[in-house]
């Protein structure tokens, strides 16, 4: 085990660089798009700890900025991974175990994957906002993120662009037996209630 960074400590570092909205996510989930529609609004959310861990953060971190924890399906998001490949595929994957030395496979992806899913949404806490990456293409995001972080946000809904990927055309056999093995865990990552957020 090769740490990234020590999540114990990361509190001190997110203040230093002046992280004001925490934004995380498995990866293949619009997260990039989100931040930067953020970031237009004036908010701090791409610092160095955020692009070396943060983003893809493995499990729930106590911090005292607001969280927003974004997915997709996680076939669509894996897909999205798998086809960027070296860079994004491997790199993904020392951030959501934080470890430098993981050993890389399709099915360890998937399985931190799950792993970072059910860390972050198993307890509904204050700071943390669950959204869909669907949401962000929608009205009522507007009035989720205001009610959330107490202000008035624009640029909201985003216009949205059909992805690259095709999930219902994979001609990979590994990979659609991967998703067979595991389809309990993606069902229930895509039937999941979003908690209400009472803020």
């Amino acid at each position: 085990m090769n740490p990234i960074c020590n999540l114990e400590n990361i509190q001190i570092q997110i203040q230093n660089e002046g992280l004001q909205i925490l934004v995380v996510s498995y990866g293949g989930s619009c997260s990039n798009v989100f931040v930067n529609y953020l970031e237009k609004n004036g908010y701090i959310c791409k610092t160095d700890c955020w692009h070396n861990i943060l983003c893809h953060c493995p499990k729930y971190i106590d911090c005292d900025i607001p969280i927003v924890y974004i997915y997709d399906n996680p076939i669509k998001s894996f897909m999205s991974m798998k086809n960027r490949m070296i860079g994004l595929w491997d790199v993904n994957q020392q951030k959501l175990s934080n470890n430098k030395n993981e050993v890389l496979s399709d099915e360890n992806l998937l399985k931190l994957m799950i792993n970072q899913f059910n860390s972050w949404t198993n307890i509904t806490r204050s700071n943390v906002l669950i959204i869909q990456s669907n949401e962000l293409f929608q009205n009522t995001i507007v009035n989720k993120l205001n009610c959330f972080l107490k202000t008035n946000i624009n640029y909201f809904p985003i216009e949205y662009k059909k992805p690259n990927t095709d999930i219902n055309n994979i001609k990979n056999t590994e990979l659609v037996h991967l998703f067979e093995k595991y389809k309990y865990e993606i069902d229930t990552i895509n039937n999941f209630n979003i908690p209400i957020q009472n803020n």
